[in-house]
């Protein structure tokens, strides 16, 4: 584990370390948990793994699928 100690610029960002935007990828998840906050990768969840193994019947019922299969 390595502890790193940065500021804010006068706008309020901060700037990540190459690495750990690297570990991150393109978009996070910001938990605040009160007394900290995490930064989590979002990781898309790739659809065509569920190909061939989910049988939908109307074009309904796909959506609300498509919509829970992203939210992990």
């Amino acid at each position: 584990m390595e502890v790193l100690v940065k500021k804010f610029d006068s706008q309020g960002r901060l700037l990540l370390p190459k690495e750990i935007r690297e570990k991150l990828g393109d978009e996070v998840i910001i938990v605040d948990l009160g007394d900290r906050v995490e930064l989590l990768p979002r990781k898309r969840v790739d659809l065509r793994r569920f190909f061939d193994n989910v049988e939908v019947e109307e074009l309904k019922e796909w959506e609300k699928l498509k919509k829970e299969l992203w939210a992990e």
